[in-house]
């Protein structure tokens, strides 16, 4: 027999020493006043109660072909290798700090960095890009708008900056900044 087997078989002896142990209680119980005629009294208790000497005998078999004595002295070990392993242990666990940087975390902490200077970068130039779209928009519906109004002035444009884009470029700085002194100067 296993130990498991042996554990079960003992634990269903207790349940039945319980169950017995309460039975005997009920039959104290009625046999608590003093019966004024004891042959009587124990005629009616053996109505009562059923047969049990087989169960006993059966829990004495069962009690007698287990040796309690050795699963004793393996729980006893059990305790004392217990006691033995905590007073091994020390007072004050050491604590090992994870969160540091080592050699082999080199590699993921550059490509974190390259990461984000890489979405910094992309941001920063999406933002330009936006910006300079809002101001091509514009540029573009005022030119639309001219050349609805006078088609003769926007194919002059037209041509004119076909021939020589960077000359018209200068020009058209040149007028800017013109018009601009002619406008602080008018505000003064």
């Amino acid at each position: 027999m296993n130990p498991a087997e042996l554990e079960e078989r003992l634990s269903d002896a207790e349940r039945v020493l319980a169950l017995h142990g309460k039975r005997l209680e009920k039959v104290e119980q009625l046999n608590a006043p003093a019966p004024a005629r004891p042959e009587q009294d124990n005629a009616e208790l053996t109505k009562l109660s059923p047969d049990i000497s087989n169960q006993f005998e059966e829990l004495k078999k069962l009690i007698s072909r287990q040796d309690l004595s050795t699963q004793a002295l393996q729980i006893y070990a059990q305790i004392a290798s217990f006691r033995e392993t905590i007073t091994q242990l020390p007072k004050v666990l050491p604590v090992r700090h994870h969160h540091h940087f080592e050699d082999r975390s080199r590699g993921f902490l550059i490509g974190g960095v390259v990461c984000l200077l890489t979405v910094a970068i992309l941001t920063g130039l999406c933002f330009s890009l936006f910006r300079e779209n809002v101001r091509l928009r514009e540029s573009s519906a005022k030119y639309e708008m001219i050349r609805q109004a006078s088609s003769e002035a926007a194919i002059w444009a037209d041509s004119t900056y076909h021939l020589d884009p960077d000359e018209v470029e200068r020009s058209v700085e040149l007028f800017k900044k013109t018009e601009v002194t002619k406008h602080k100067k008018s505000g003064l």
